[in-house]
């Protein structure tokens, strides 16, 4: 099992609306990639992140998820709205 984390620092100026848009979109995810089996969608409004946290069978659902369009599309509505990225993948 693949453990895939994302913490992002949200732009201050990221609308609550739009929080709650990428949290939306990302969980829809679920019902469009097979490879990916969980995600998880956190936000810590005192530190001004958003995690997200995902599980695959193997590194090879992980790429398939990362090039899968619906997922693309989704990395583009996100990059606009956050300051950085910290990324850690690991197997269990």
């Amino acid at each position: 099992m693949l453990k895939h984390i994302v913490i992002w620092p949200i732009k201050e100026e990221t609308t609550a609306e739009q929080k709650a848009e990428i949290k939306v979109r990302l969980e829809g995810l679920t019902e469009i990639i097979p490879e990916l089996k969980v995600m998880e969608i956190g936000m810590d409004d005192a530190a001004g992140t958003m995690s997200l946290y995902s599980e695959f069978d193997s590194n090879e659902g992980l790429v398939i998820y990362q090039a899968h369009p619906a997922h693309q599309e989704v990395v583009g509505f996100v990059k606009p709205l956050v300051a950085g990225r910290e990324v850690c993948d690991y197997e269990s």
